[in-house]
């Protein structure tokens, strides 16, 4: 890796927080502007990151200083507006880091996957940060390792208290393409693919608890290998219900399950034989190692940075939105 990356943030809300903070504890890692239309989050950002700010992706890119000075950008925008954004960026060679999900529909994420193959030596990932949470390289260690006998389950809840969503652009269908599945949803069948394999849809279940908005809460259904061997996958997802973010995988050898309320602490519970508690770093560390290993990837690419790629996170866009093809 080159002795500093020089990033920017474009789009300012709340999610921007989390990688202004993830930059701020790697010291190869610059921050050297911010992009966003509302004045308000513009100001805000450069006393906080102590950054150049620009209402535009285009202004940003006609300052020819900070074009030149620029190896990536995290992309924090709402789904729809994503491709006009992108375009310019991967034209001047700039690597992208985009928020999750990919797309708000299937042919969006299709057209994402176009502009990047015209500039197919540029860097481009999907930001599913669970991928980087200590206990999930656990559990993904062990099961490579065989430490879980054969895998038969996977258990994801990500849902909590928020009704503010109901007015957020997020449950707006026409800008995110859904609701709560296609928010926090759209983590637990990323973590689904990483540590199973591709998955079918089987089922969903959506409530709507706020009428003409995506769904408030919902339950997925999927499933990965073989109809008589398969591993099967429940998600939950939620606005509008009690907090809970908890990940279980299950195997004929035992358990691996994580409650995000208890950072530090990864239970493995054998077949047979008493519940251990394994101390594990927090998961707060997941926005600093992905975008550590986003810097990673401009540095040096083609290498195997564990980032989502286009390819898997169109495969979470399909399956949310009822394909039936197999997510690869």
């Amino acid at each position: 890796m080159k002795a500093e990356t020089t990033l920017a943030i474009v789009g300012l809300g709340g999610i921007a927080g989390a990688h202004r903070g993830a930059a701020d504890e790697l010291p190869a890692v610059r921050l050297a502007a911010g992009v966003d239309p509302n004045p308000d989050k513009r100001a805000a950002f450069a006393e906080q990151a102590g950054a150049a700010v620009y209402d535009s992706v285009q202004s940003m890119l006609d300052d020819r200083a900070m074009r030149d000075r620029l190896d990536g950008v995290v992309l924090c925008t709402p789904p729809a507006v994503r491709a006009e954004l992108i375009e310019p960026l991967l034209a001047e060679g700039i690597g992208v880091l985009m928020e999750k999900p990919l797309a708000h529909s299937v042919e969006h994420a299709h057209q994402l996957i176009a502009l990047a193959e015209r500039s197919p030596g540029v860097a481009f990932r999907v930001a599913y940060c669970h991928r980087f949470t200590p206990a999930v390289v656990e559990m993904n260690r062990r099961i490579e390792t065989g430490g879980f006998g054969e895998l038969v389950r996977f258990e994801n809840t990500f849902a909590c208290w928020h009704p503010a969503m109901r007015d957020h652009w997020m449950s707006d269908t026409s800008v995110s393409g859904g609701g709560s599945l296609i928010d926090t949803g759209s983590h637990g069948l990323d973590l689904f693919h990483f540590l199973c394999g591709p998955s079918r849809l089987e089922g969903v279940i959506r409530h709507h608890g706020w009428p003409g908005r995506g769904d408030s809460n919902a339950t997925l259904l999927v499933a990965a290998g073989p109809e008589d061997a398969a591993i099967a996958g429940v998600l939950n997802s939620g606005w509008a219900e009690p907090v809970r973010f908890t990940l279980t995988v299950v195997g004929t050898k035992g358990l691996l399950s994580y409650d995000y309320e208890k950072p530090a602490e990864l239970v493995f519970k054998p077949s047979e034989g008493e519940a251990q508690v394994l101390s594990i770093e927090t998961h707060e560390v997941r926005f600093a190692r992905q975008l550590e290993a986003f810097a990673q990837l401009l540095a040096e690419p083609g290498s195997a940075s564990g980032l989502c790629t286009l390819t898997e996170a169109s495969a979470v866009t399909e399956v949310l939105a009822g394909q039936p093809a197999v997510a690869g």
